[in-house]
């Protein structure tokens, strides 16, 4: 019995086909297959497979046995958690002193009919109303908080904080009785003062506290356009505090002058979202899809816990969707965030492996643990060996699958961009320089000729200058994340 191989979709039936069924199934395909029937090469390993998938399934024991495993791996129908992975060699060389292997996963949510049931949004708007934000900006703002207030159903609360150097709720959470009256409480905000967003996040999960249940959808989410000074450290303190209550923060900047690690942070911290909205007609979009999102969440906090064996490590881990981000590991677990059932979360994980003798060896043990609301399941979790064979055959320059190189090399290119922006950090403009022309290069190679040009624009520009424009390094860095959605070439 091979847990991995899928023997429903060999025999063509429903993971809770009858006996009768496997045993019509087996049947039809065992006349169309037999190799004294058929010449075709590859017709006789299917042959055996379909054998093989008979053999397990009709038997009741094997059968229940053969669920239970890959209920647990996440690769069946009724798991938890769609979760798959696939390593980018099938053997490794024998007694190398070192050799890397890349793990591809991708994680989706369980497919159980009450899974997909809405669950109740318990959110809080908080918005920027300084004065950097008079004009478009708020106007377009306020529109785009009126229309998610249309788009909330009855069983939804929502409370609604302005903040510049101190915060003020203009909507207390509550059930949207009245929508009219919240959508006038927005159109009477103006704006003045400067910006703290540590004030505007307090408030705004200090509303979000009054309604927070454990098996909601508790989220703030933060637009702002302008940077805070001094308390940058208690933001990020308040971020991971929230998380600790399940409550995730989304976070938006708009225009140029934001601090784009920050926000990246906050929302890494507490498992939300961050978003570059370059033009102000573009805030109703981003808004609406992320109410989209949260309206389709399926489990939240949800984390690979990785446990090396016989000397493996991990080297590097990036999340690949919904965007490129490097994933932080304590030594114990890589952070996912949030999952929707509309949607996977996928990455790849770069291993560094030991010397080994031939044979089968395991290399690790994975955990993907995450909360459920939907099945009120806290910490629910799934659990994977990562095991290879040792092969004397086996050849170290085995190039990898195409997909798992295409993810490579959008990953390089964004660590290219995270290169650049740390090398002008050190004051080496050369290096910086350098980096962007080739992430260009490359990034013409891929078909992302608007990127490309970005990247040399900004690339001349630290050659004169010695400084990036602000918008110049948000529309990179923002881009290169983006990547690993099909390239033109791809599409």
């Amino acid at each position: 019995m091979n847990s991995d191989i899928d023997y429903y979709s060999i025999l063509n039936i429903t993971a809770d086909a009858p006996a009768d069924e496997i045993r019509a199934a087996y049947r039809q395909l065992a006349r169309q297959l037999h190799p004294d029937m058929q010449d075709k090469q590859g017709t006789s390993l299917l042959f055996r497979q379909v054998q093989e998938a008979y053999e397990t399934l009709s038997d009741s024991s094997k059968r229940a046995a053969y669920d239970r495993v890959r209920m647990e791996a996440g690769l069946s129908p009724k798991s938890i958690f769609q979760w798959k992975m696939q390593p980018s060699r099938t053997s490794l060389a024998v007694d190398v002193e070192e050799q890397v292997v890349y793990l591809l996963f991708d994680v989706g949510s369980g497919q159980a009919e009450s899974d997909k049931r809405r669950q109740p949004l318990n959110l809080c708007l908080v918005l920027d109303r300084s004065t950097s934000m008079q004009g478009s900006r708020l106007e377009q703002t306020k529109a785009a908080a009126q229309r998610m207030i249309d788009s909330l159903a009855s069983e939804d609360t929502l409370g609604i904080v302005t903040f510049s150097d101190k915060a003020e709720v203009v909507w207390p959470s509550q059930p949207l009785a009245d929508p009219i009256k919240a959508k006038a409480k927005v159109s009477a905000i103006q704006a003045s003062g400067g910006t703290e967003i540590l004030q505007g996040l307090l408030s705004g999960l200090a509303e979000l506290e009054k309604r927070r249940t454990t098996y909601a959808v508790n989220h703030l989410i933060l637009l702002t356009d302008g940077q805070t000074y001094g308390d940058e450290e208690r933001c990020l303190a308040t971020a991971e505090l929230a998380a600790k209550h399940r409550v995730g923060i989304s976070a938006m900047g708009i225009g140029e002058d934001w601090n784009d690690a920050l926000l990246d942070a906050i929302a890494s911290h507490s498992g939300g979202v961050s978003q570059y909205i370059a033009s102000t007609s573009e805030i109703q979009h981003f808004l609406r899809e992320r109410l989209q999102g949260l309206s389709a969440a399926y489990a939240d906090n949800v984390r690979l816990v990785f446990k090396p064996i016989n000397g493996t490590r991990l080297k590097s881990a990036f999340k690949l969707s919904p965007y490129i981000e490097r994933l932080p590991f304590d030594g114990e677990a890589l952070p996912l965030g949030s999952l929707q059932s509309d949607t996977s979360v996928s990455g790849i994980i770069e291993l560094i492996v030991g010397p080994h003798g031939i044979g089968v060896h395991r290399l690790a043990q994975m955990e993907l643990v995450g909360n459920i609301p939907a099945r009120q399941l806290d910490n629910a979790q799934l659990r994977q060996d990562v095991a290879f064979t040792f092969d004397l055959q086996a050849n170290p320059n085995t190039p990898a699958p195409p997909h798992i190189l295409s993810a490579l090399a959008k990953v390089t290119i964004f660590q290219m961009q995270e290169g650049a922006l740390q090398a002008l950090e050190k004051g080496d403009v050369a290096g910086a320089t350098h980096r962007l022309e080739t992430m260009a290069t490359r990034l013409l190679d891929m078909g992302e000729h608007q990127l490309a040009r970005a990247a040399l624009l900004e690339a001349g520009r630290l050659a004169r200058s010695g400084n990036l424009s602000p918008a110049g390094r948000k529309a990179i860095k923002y881009g290169t994340r983006s990547l690993i959605l099909a390239s033109p070439k791809e599409r």
